[in-house]
């Protein structure tokens, strides 16, 4: 005798969820089980495909800055020398410390000169910033002198104010440029070039001359050379050189 099996009251049997089922086991059981060698390689090799990647990126950027750092560096440097050499220029002045009743170490009645011109060298008289503990900053009077040394291919300044009795051999001095070469720096000072009586031009020479320095003149213009970089600096108080100079 065949008992008839009814369906019972408010339940139905699904197809899928037999399928349902047995995805849910099958996750379980995976995750009990962990992960496979297989997708373990595959996780470390895309791992190590991302890391390397990473650091490409960082290492061409730390190249990169290894490179440019430098010039970074040396253009600062050129930057911070021209502006300081046209503060200099641009405040010097006419002075006799004779006159003045200032005394200078080893030449107290020697008449210094207030510009000297050369190729490679410049000493002139011009107020300079400075600052001391318990004084405030302010202008004082001093000379200072640009030198090249060849030896160590910088560019030096020497500032004597008169607690140095504006004396050069007293001066303090420090690198204010380096790694230049000899051919890439220099002084070049502006002379008039009368053509005829009413018509004249400029003309620049790498050297003050004597007769002008002797007269206590100082350069209407100084153009400065240092590496690629060139400058021309114009002097409130100067005058153009030659014998028929303003």
């Amino acid at each position: 005798m065949i008992k008839k099996i009814g369906r019972r009251k408010g339940f139905t049997l699904r197809p899928f969820d037999f399928a349902q089922g047995r995805s849910r086991a099958f996750v379980e059981g995976r995750q009990a089980q962990g992960f496979t060698f297989i997708e373990m390689i595959v996780a470390v090799t895309i791992f190590s495909i991302i890391a390397v990647s990473i650091y490409s990126v960082f290492r061409a950027g730390v190249r990169l800055w290894a490179g440019t750092n430098p010039l970074i560096q040396a253009n600062q440097s050129t930057r911070y020398f021209f502006n300081t050499i046209s503060s200099d220029l641009k405040n010097s002045i006419s002075y006799n410390a004779v006159s003045a009743g200032i005394k200078t170490f080893g030449s107290s009645e020697e008449k210094s000169p207030n510009f000297e011109g050369g190729e490679q060298r410049m000493s002139f008289m011009t107020l300079v910033d400075v600052s001391g503990a318990g004084a405030l900053p302010h202008a004082e009077l001093a000379r200072v002198v640009y030198s090249f040394d060849r030896s160590k291919k910088a560019v030096k300044r020497a500032v004597a104010t008169k607690a140095e009795g504006l004396s050069e051999p007293h001066a303090n001095a420090a690198e204010i440029l380096n790694d230049i070469d000899d051919k890439d720096f220099g002084f070049e000072y502006c002379y008039k070039v009368v053509s005829s009586p009413t018509e004249y031009g400029y003309e620049w020479k790498n050297r003050w001359s004597d007769e002008d320095r002797d007269k206590g003149k100082i350069p209407r213009g100084v153009r400065v050379k240092a590496g690629a970089y060139s400058k021309t600096i114009l002097i409130p108080t100067g005058r153009l050189g030659g014998k028929d100079g303003d």
